[in-house]
């Protein structure tokens, strides 16, 4: 998992792996078009992005989810939101069996979750490896941007 602002992007993207640097550059190229909820093809099913609008969840209202074949990058355009994170083990405890038709699975949450608080212009990217827990907060409403990167594009 990595947390960062877009505020430090230009110092800290150096220390990132190409695929995610260019992935959040093209992230950073569609969010100057104030883009409306949808998706939005970055290069086909390898890189895309989701821009959601919802309201956020109770803390006790929301699984976490895990996915194989895409990494996650969340960005958060407005609001506040809360996602909780922790690295899948041989205890976490499944609530959805992975389904690979949608590239997920559910798991309830642990005592020793950690939660990232995201404000407007914060990112958080999600390895295969990280189970998180996104769209919590207030109750209030959030927009945000999700990037899948594609993991086949780190095995070249």
């Amino acid at each position: 998992m990595i947390i960062g602002s877009m505020s430090l992007w230009e110092s800290q993207s150096t220390f990132e792996h190409k695929i995610i640097v260019s992935a959040i550059e093209e992230l950073n190229t569609i969010l100057k078009q104030n883009p409306a909820a949808g998706r939005i093809e970055i290069n086909g099913d390898q890189i895309y992005a989701t821009i959601m609008e919802f309201e956020t969840k109770p803390i006790q209202d929301q699984l976490a989810e895990k996915h194989e074949l895409y990494i996650d990058v969340h960005y958060l355009i407005e609001g506040e939101e809360t996602i909780g994170w922790f690295a899948l083990r041989d205890d976490a405890v499944t609530a959805k069996p992975y389904d690979s038709e949608q590239d997920y699975a559910l798991y309830e949450p642990t005592a020793d979750e950690l939660m990232l608080q995201l404000k407007p212009g914060m990112y958080a990217v999600f390895f295969p490896n990280d189970i998180h827990r996104p769209g919590m907060g207030q109750q209030t409403k959030i927009k945000k941007a999700v990037v899948k990167i594609h993991v086949d594009l780190f095995k070249s």
